[in-house]
């Protein structure tokens, strides 16, 4: 599996992933690898006030205006 970028649309108000060409909206619940640094930890997409991840029972708030590199 290679790196992704995960970014924010704000007209969508969504999170979307670039695969192969091609740009996929995640879903609630949706479970990925987050790279922090060289290394990626697992976790799941969630959405309450705003957009967050779960990892292991930590939960960290996503800022819209970053984007990310995740392994699908």
């Amino acid at each position: 599996m290679n790196k992704s970028s995960m970014y924010y649309d704000r007209q969508e108000e969504q999170w979307y992933v670039h695969l192969r060409g091609n740009d996929y909206a995640l879903q609630c619940g949706e479970s990925f690898g987050l790279y922090i640094g060289q290394k990626s930890i697992p976790c799941r997409l969630e959405l309450g006030n705003k957009w967050y991840v779960v990892m292991e029972d930590v939960r960290f708030d996503l800022r819209e205006d970053n984007k990310y590199q995740i392994k699908m």
